[in-house]
């Protein structure tokens, strides 16, 4: 019950980190191509999740029905996966955002290509991806 529940706890975060990500590349107006780059990176990541997240809830719902499909191994190798890229957006994430006041930019502080520039409101975008960054460390 402890791995259905955890599994549980695996896919609020993947929903929220689809609706963070899914939000920030909905308002793309004109965000530079390496911002968007990492951004549809990480939506890649989320669907992965997903799929992690549902094989992994699966496997401990039916486990005692077919022990191929839930096979320890299995599960093991897709959460290593997993884990490995949700650990690389997640560094990737933070680097790119870096130490910020979403609340404080200043023009000209950041490079033009600055992941949290590209949306009419430049503000939310950033508060959205410094919560991205925070759910993909969840999730790691």
């Amino acid at each position: 019950i402890i791995q259905v529940l955890l599994r549980g706890l695996q896919l609020l975060w993947t929903l929220l980190l689809t609706a963070l990500v899914g939000n920030v590349i909905a308002s793309n107006v004109a965000a530079a191509a390496s911002a968007s780059a990492l951004v549809n990176f990480t939506m890649f990541v989320v669907v992965v999740a997903w799929l992690v997240s549902l094989y992994g809830l699966a496997a401990g719902v039916v486990d005692s029905v077919s022990s191929r499909f839930a096979s320890p191994a299995a599960v093991f190798t897709v959460d290593a996966v997993a884990a490995g890229i949700f650990l690389i957006t997640a560094i990737a994430l933070a680097a790119k955002l870096g130490v910020v006041n979403c609340g404080d930019l200043q023009p000209g502080s950041k490079p033009g290509d600055w992941i949290g520039y590209g949306s009419f409101d430049d503000a939310k975008r950033c508060r959205e991806l410094q919560a991205s960054t925070v759910f993909m460390w969840f999730l790691f």
